[in-house]
């Protein structure tokens, strides 16, 4: 009998999508070694002409006309555009093609790409399987809903209940499962082995910044306004693939004595979030979750209009974390939490409190549990009972 087949479907239109990617095919493999699991980007299998100008035009506007990306982000919430499906159509008829030949038994989707595309096809009667949308960000816009969907796997009661209030999308189809992380972020780190490797004193704070949409100026205004405060914070500087980036940090004047370490892309940061007093981060919905998981309180210095705005609201309310778009909000407040070793306690447990560290593994089993027979999914006990 063949193996059930599971296509999980990412974006490289952000990263966090496709690191929610990531952990779902590492949750499916790990737990259910009988499912066939690939893992694609569906910019990859799109158009030669589609991919380059939709992640072009995504980053552009995010990055260089924020206000204008909220406008398109509005306006797109209230009703799907005639012209942007023709071309999305036109653009992702390689993908579709891919995916009917494969014809995966579920597809378990981490961007709202796939979804519109595979949804007419189900709708049409062109391909059979269970198409899941895994929302990851603490909101839910227009483009992730489509009638075809056969479960949602969200980030919290109040997304779920956007759905149902607002598409009417029936309870039973609405999973909250968190948004998923690595399991690297759930497991012990040899902290002793981290601080050595960079030269880490355990007696002082360590402050990580992750990148993120971080310019050149803004953090380097921040990393110096943090020395001023407190000279005695040692900084790890995650820069990414921005080498630029990376080399202007390495080259900040340091106080006597200081730590800076100025890094490139890591294959796992949950290690340098381990070793690390406050995390300084984008509010991408999965850096937020993945800091969540970590116990750690979590600086938002950057939020994209829309989305990313909805995942500050929900971190706040939660106690988790703090809202700091400027380099001297953030000169002000860093400080104030190594200074204040109970509102640090306070922020930590609010970031366990909204944690959900199993929602990889959730939903794995539950796309899982419905292709695979369960006496079968794991291997059998042997022995005495």
């Amino acid at each position: 009998m063949a193996s059930p087949r599971v296509l999980v479907v990412s974006s490289s239109a952000g990263h966090g999508h496709m690191m929610a990617a990531r952990a779902l095919a590492e949750a499916l493999r790990r737990r259910h070694p009988t499912v066939d699991v690939t893992h694609v980007d569906t910019l990859d299998r799109m158009g030669r002409w589609y991919s380059p100008i939709y992640r072009w035009s995504y980053l552009k506007l995010v990055d260089k006309a924020p206000y204008l990306w909220r406008a398109l982000y509005d306006s797109t919430d209230r009703r799907h555009t005639q012209l942007g499906a023709f071309f999305t159509r036109l653009g992702g008829r390689d993908f579709v093609r891919m995916v009917e030949r494969w014809k995966p038994h579920a597809v378990l989707c981490s961007h709202f790409l796939p979804l519109e595309l595979l949804d007419r096809r189900i709708r049409k009667g062109k391909l059979v399987t269970k198409l899941h949308a895994v929302v990851t960000d603490y909101d839910v816009h227009r483009m992730w809903y489509w009638p075809n969907v056969h479960r949602y796997h969200v980030a919290s009661d109040l997304v779920k209940a956007r759905l149902c209030l607002r598409y009417g999308v029936p309870e039973d189809r609405i999973a909250v499962t968190g948004i998923p992380v690595r399991r690297m972020f759930k497991v012990r780190h040899d902290k002793v082995a981290v601080r050595a490797r960079y030269g880490l004193d355990p007696e002082r704070p360590v402050v990580l910044f992750l990148s993120g949409g971080f310019a050149v100026g803004p953090m380097r205004k921040s990393i110096l306004g943090i020395w001023l405060e407190r000279r005695d914070v040692q900084i790890l500087a995650v820069c990414g693939r921005n080498e630029r980036l990376r080399r202007a940090i390495e080259r900040l004047p340091r106080p006597a004595g200081s730590t800076l370490h100025a890094i490139g892309f890591v294959e796992n940061p949950a290690e340098l979030m381990a070793v690390s007093d406050v995390v300084i981060a984008k509010a991408g919905g999965v850096t937020v979750s993945e800091t969540m998981v970590a116990g750690k309180p979590l600086v938002i210095s950057i939020a994209i209009p829309g989305q990313e705005e909805r995942n500050v609201q929900a971190l706040l309310e939660a106690g988790a974390g703090i809202w700091a778009p400027t380099p001297e909000e953030i000169r002000w407040r860093v400080p104030r939490i190594l200074d204040a070793p109970a509102r640090a306690k306070a922020l930590a447990k609010g970031a366990r409190a909204l944690a959900r560290p199993s929602a990889a593994d959730d939903i794995a089993d539950d796309v899982a549990g419905e292709l695979v027979d369960p006496y079968v999914a794991r291997p059998r006990f042997h022995g005495a009972r």
